[in-house]
């Protein structure tokens, strides 16, 4: 039989969840839940607090993140809890710096086969989030600790962070480490994609440098920074280096990659002037790498037009195989 530790738990919890089902829980039993020993409850309520914006639960979250930072991971394994109460603290605007501060800070070790386990990225990303929201005047330099963070995770989710902060500062940080590089390319390309988005007519030219890098990573990382930010300058860093190179190779199609994800007018307008026109093997990886939009059946059509000039019946077949008429 169930233990009855177990069974009160489970009932606890079924009766938290009905409560929330049927519409937004009393503030008594909410703070119930946040005060209670068990993990799980804590972050369903936290959950909740944060969905329905509760705010006049603010303290006790704060509460109840303290309470479960002073104890083993064992208590809350994966920062289930406390993961959910900082999301929660982050949904309702708190401004409480002291908080995110001890956030920004926290780690917890949990032990995995040969060595152990960091579980607290998440809430030190969100605490980020969370103190660049405040008024606080020195939370950019605050946010830069995470810069040398050991997670590369860390590192890459401080970038949106940091772009927070007041413009120009934050752009002479961002700067910085994309020059000063990382060891992780992800890392970097989260940090050029951070600048387009905080200033993209401005840094596009900085970030389109990256694009003659000779490491593969970074100019992958680049181009995908370029093509997401979905801006018009991004989009002339690409098609001014695909127009330059002599021969397409591998270094030149992921130009294309970044194109895909751009998804403007322009951006698509080339692409398709490509499939149209271009050889045969880039218009063979562009009708793959364009499938990811087979809701667009504009798009489907306007590939099919342009194929319908080649006379190739193979490539009007591989359309039509990955990317069926109703889809």
């Amino acid at each position: 039989m169930p233990k009855r530790r177990t069974i009160a738990l489970d009932t606890r919890l079924a009766e938290l969840r009905e409560t929330i089902a049927a519409g937004t829980a009393p503030l008594e039993v909410l703070r119930t839940a946040l005060a209670d020993p068990h993990y799980r409850l804590v972050a369903l309520a936290a959950g909740h607090a944060g969905d329905r914006l509760v705010y006049p639960l603010e303290a006790d979250l704060i509460a109840a993140f303290r309470r479960l930072a002073d104890l083993s991971h064992t208590q809350d394994p994966q920062c289930t809890a406390k993961g959910a109460t900082a999301r929660a603290l982050v949904a309702l605007d708190c401004a409480d710096v002291t908080f995110f501060l001890t956030a920004l800070r926290y780690r917890q070790p949990e032990p995995t086969w040969g060595g152990s386990q960091d579980t607290a990225v998440d809430v030190r990303i969100t605490a980020a989030m969370g103190l660049a929201a405040t008024a606080y005047a020195r939370a950019l330099p605050e946010l830069t600790l995470l810069l040398i963070d050991p997670e590369p995770r860390v590192r890459a989710g401080v970038m949106d962070a940091i772009a927070c902060c007041e413009p120009i500062a934050a752009e002479s940080v961002l700067r910085t480490k994309a020059q000063a590089g990382d060891a992780e390319p992800e890392v970097t390309g989260a940090c050029l994609l951070a600048l387009l988005r905080l200033e993209s007519e401005a840094t596009a030219p900085f970030v389109g440098r990256f694009l003659d890098q000779r490491d593969p990573d970074l100019r992958e990382v680049a181009a995908l920074a370029l093509g997401e930010s979905r801006v018009p300058a991004a989009l002339v860093e690409l098609r001014t280096r695909w127009d330059a190179a002599p021969y397409k190779g591998a270094a030149e199609q992921v130009l294309l990659k970044g194109a895909v994800l751009h998804r403007g007018d322009q951006a698509f307008d080339w692409l398709l002037s490509l499939v149209a026109d271009g050889e045969r093997r880039i218009s063979e990886r562009l009708i793959k790498d364009l499938a990811v939009y087979r809701g667009n059946q504009r798009l489907r059509r306007r590939l099919a037009d342009a194929l319908a000039g080649r006379g190739d019946a193979d490539l009007v077949a591989l359309l039509h195989r990955i990317w069926p008429e109703d889809s």
